[in-house]
């Protein structure tokens, strides 16, 4: 199946087509990662004008397929090194599709601020695509350049910009969306900050084309009927959204507080945060991406101030993880990063690296400008958020990330960090595939890009493994992380996977293209996958030494069901040797050629 990227080359102010196959990857994740393989080299600078961002569709984007109005970015990043591939709801991703793109390759870098815009309208590629003046805009939040810019274009536009986060390279600045949907992970808005690249605005009325209508239909009438029947996208991501999991998490002994020292919270604190209490004091209305019937968005109000969120790994990062349970501030503090345009996992986790550093006199009131970060001060919140994304003080310090603070300090065990990313909302200690997933995700301490395998210890249903083995870990956790990449390959959800299996995307995914494919095909797709992602970081310098998780999960025990749990040097290794060779890579992690 034959599709056009566009490459946009800042440098160079050129814009080109290229045809690209995008069967043998889908699309969205997978064929964004082929692309970025011809256009990146794996060891460039990441701050430097060789990096390149891929943005990518699939064939099922903007079709009445359910959730799938998802848009991939892939990259190398800025805070890891590693490959940095990262999606986002909302509607951005669908209007680039409409706009007559499938997928756009940035290169170079811009000598002044500029911005893209892209529409279907024009007989000629310099007509449809077009690079614009944006120093009016620099300096400008998130909001104020979406507004500014959908004003300027009509409300049709969809607008992508970064905040003064990305504008000043903080390494874990995000690429922001309909002012509140993300590209998170790895500094993606860092790459554009880079580039002098405020936003990309898309618009446009393309209609995604279907072989086979009929057979859609039905497949899709299948696959809502039973998303309505299952209770996870029925009625409790509706009902409480992702923060409806800090309950549930908490249950399963795995809700991490104090930088990951323990996982033990009082009860009346944690009823503060929970998702009942976000829906009962905040909540304004629930909200959906494209072609979404689960609505799990959260539109929330604190006083005169609306926005989306808090998620659950806001809540968590930025909340117990700070020993924080001030629904009030975390929120307030994640409004101001959706602003600014930053990731609230990496933030939290660096904010808490720099809370255990305080808390250890490695760095004291006089050493930077600004609060000191304590755990348990909520009165930091928004005000170092800001500090952060300008870079002042000491918010220049935790700007570059945990694992770089921590190194820059002489006290790296306090980065709870994989690959130099921070970990997400799940302590892996309390179920090893998960922690294998961490270990092996291709851009570093991801719980979706290595596979989601807690949900199996909780919305398993007949899937459901248990969660202490370590020889089952695996499969498990491999089997995830390829259920993953063909969901991000296809541009849906990833909540779908609690109601509906890749037997129902195949049929999917068939009537669209006009070809059969089975279930076996895309876990083929997703191994071939996985093992480019992995090429990618090989050149780009990682080895078997990076899967491997901060030394307090080896060593420093939680307690779960009465037993001390740890993810010990052997079970480390144990746990990798036993997923390389189901990868069919060598004892290094190395693709075995064929």
């Amino acid at each position: 199946m034959k599709i056009k990227a566009v490459i946009i080359d800042l440098s160079n102010n050129e814009v080109r087509e290229l045809d690209y196959d995008s069967e043998k990857w889908l699309g969205g994740r997978g064929l964004a990662t082929r692309i970025l393989m011809d256009h990146c080299d794996p060891a460039c600078d990441p701050l430097g004008p060789d990096n390149a961002i891929v943005f990518a569709a699939s064939p099922l984007t903007g079709t009445i397929a359910p959730t799938a109005g998802r848009g991939h970015a892939v990259f190398k990043s800025p805070l890891t090194g590693a490959i940095g591939s990262c999606n986002s709801g909302g509607h951005w991703g669908k209007v680039m599709k409409s706009s007559g793109v499938d997928a756009i390759v940035i290169k170079g870098a811009a000598k002044s601020p500029v911005h893209i815009t892209i529409t279907d309208q024009g007989a000629e590629l310099g007509d449809r695509i077009k690079i614009k003046d944006a120093q009016d805009l620099w300096g400008k939040d998130v909001h104020e350049t979406t507004s500014i810019l959908t004003e300027r274009l009509g409300k049709t536009a969809s607008i992508l910009a970064i905040g003064p986060a990305g504008e000043n390279k903080v390494r874990f600045a995000a690429l922001m969306n309909d002012k509140n949907r993300a590209y998170g992970r790895g500094g993606p808005g860092a790459v554009f900050g880079t580039k002098n690249l405020k936003a990309i605005a898309v618009s446009g009325s393309r209609k995604t084309e279907v072989a086979d209508l009929k057979r859609l239909k039905k497949a899709v009438e299948q696959s809502r009927h039973i998303m309505k029947a299952v209770p996870a996208t029925k009625r409790v991501l509706r009902d409480l959204g992702t923060a409806g999991l800090i309950r549930l998490i908490n249950m399963m002994g795995i809700l991490p507080r104090k930088n990951f020292r323990d996982c033990t919270h009082v009860e009346a604190l944690l009823d503060q945060i929970s998702g009942e209490t976000l829906s009962e004091k905040i909540l304004v209305k629930p909200g959906a991406c494209f072609g979404c019937p689960i609505m799990c968005a959260r539109h929330t109000r604190i006083g005169d101030k609306t926005g989306e969120g808090p998620e659950y790994e806001t809540i968590v990062l930025m909340g117990t993880v700070m020993d924080i349970y001030d629904l009030e501030a975390i929120t307030l503090a994640n409004y101001a990063s959706n602003e600014l345009g930053m990731d609230t996992i990496s933030l939290g986790g660096a904010l808490a690296c720099a809370a255990e550093l305080f808390d250890l006199k490695e760095i004291g009131l006089s050493d930077f400008s600004g609060p000191p970060v304590r755990f348990g001060d909520a009165d930091i919140y928004p005000e170092i958020v800001y500090r952060i994304a300008k870079r002042d003080g000491i918010g220049g310090l935790i700007a570059d990330g945990a694992l770089r603070m921590a190194n820059r300090i002489g006290r790296p065990e306090t980065a709870m960090t994989v690959k130099g990313l921070e970990i997400p909302g799940y302590d892996p200690r309390g179920m090893p595939a998960q922690a294998l997933g961490y270990m092996t995700s291709p851009t570093g301490a991801c719980h979706l890009k290595g596979g989601y395998s807690i949900g199996l210890g909780f919305f398993g249903g007949i899937k459901e493994v248990p969660r202490f083995l370590i020889r089952q870990a695996a499969l498990t956790s491999l089997n995830q992380h390829n259920v993953g990449i063909i969901q991000d390959s296809l541009g849906i959800c990833r909540f779908t996977g609690y109601a509906v299996g890749l037997e129902h995307w195949a049929r999917i995914y068939s009537s669209v293209i006009g070809k059969e494919i089975s279930t076996k095909d895309l876990e083929h797709i997703a191994e071939r996958i996985a093992t480019l992602e992995r090429m990618f970081n090989i050149r780009a310098g990682f080895s078997r030494a990076d899967d491997d998780l901060p030394a307090r999960f080896k060593t420093e025990p939680i307690i779960i069901d009465n037993r001390k749990r740890i993810i010990s040097e052997d079970d480390r290794n144990r746990l990798l040797d036993d997923y390389y060779s189901e990868r069919k890579w060598d004892r290094e992690g190395i693709p075995i050629e064929k």
